[in-house]
C-alpha cells in the first residue's frame, strides 16, 4: 500500500463521501508515509464520520497519521 492506494482509492472515495455528506466546502488533506496513508477532513465531525465509514468498508485509512 502506498501512494497508488492513496490517490487511486482513498482520494476518489473521500471526494464522493464529501459529496454525499453535502459538505462540498470541507477540505481534506492526503497524507502518505510510505506504507501508511490517510485522508483527513478539516471538519472534525466529517472526519469522525469518515473514520467510521472507512472502518465499516474496510478501507486502509490510518487515523494515527498526522502532518
Amino acid at each position: 500500500m502506498g501512494v497508488e492506494y492513496l490517490y487511486f482509492v482513498l482520494v476518489p472515495v473521500a471526494e464522493e463521501f464529501r459529496k454525499q455528506a453535502l459538505s462540498k466546502n470541507s477540505s481534506f488533506v492526503a497524507i502518505n508515509s510510505g506504507r501508511k496513508c490517510r485522508i483527513k477532513f478539516s471538519d472534525k465531525t466529517l472526519d469522525k464520520n469518515w473514520q467510521a465509514f472507512c472502518a465499516q468498508h474496510e478501507l486502509k485509512n490510518d487515523s494515527r497519521l498526522e502532518y
